[in-house]
């Protein structure tokens, strides 16, 4: 019946891509010792969302539900550049720190804007707190 306000859908796929960007910053760090892993990081939520245009109240909710036309996938990734080790690995846990509180920080971010919106929205259904 309603549709949910756009800033709260936003705010949520903002947390939705600092969630995954969070998992495979984990991954990384995982394979911090494995000869040959290449690290890896997902696009920075801004690009993705200029990426998805016009489409934006399009979302793809399985891999194949929709094909043409759908948002961008956040799940892609892309290699870091950096220096590598003797073995092939390039992943430096200290990048993967900074990364990592990055990431909560814009986790927190959107959080606090999904917050503040419902509270706005409660406030203008006169249920306050």
């Amino acid at each position: 019946m309603f549709d949910t306000p756009y800033v709260m859908k936003l705010a949520q796929n903002l947390a939705r891509h600092a969630g995954a960007r969070q998992a495979q910053i984990a991954k990384n760090i995982a394979n911090a010792d494995v000869p040959g892993y290449r690290a890896r990081d997902l696009p920075k939520f801004s690009e993705t969302y200029q990426q998805q245009g016009a489409s934006a109240d399009q979302r793809t909710t399985r891999a194949k539900h929709m094909t043409a036309g759908a948002s961008a996938d956040t799940r892609r990734t892309v290699e870091i550049g950096g220096e590598s080790s003797p073995n092939g690995n390039n992943v430096s846990l200290e990048e993967e720190m900074v990364r990592s509180a990055q990431v909560k920080s814009s986790h927190d971010t959107a959080l606090s804007v999904y917050k503040s919106s419902l509270d706005i929205l409660r406030s203008s259904l006169g249920k306050g707190r």
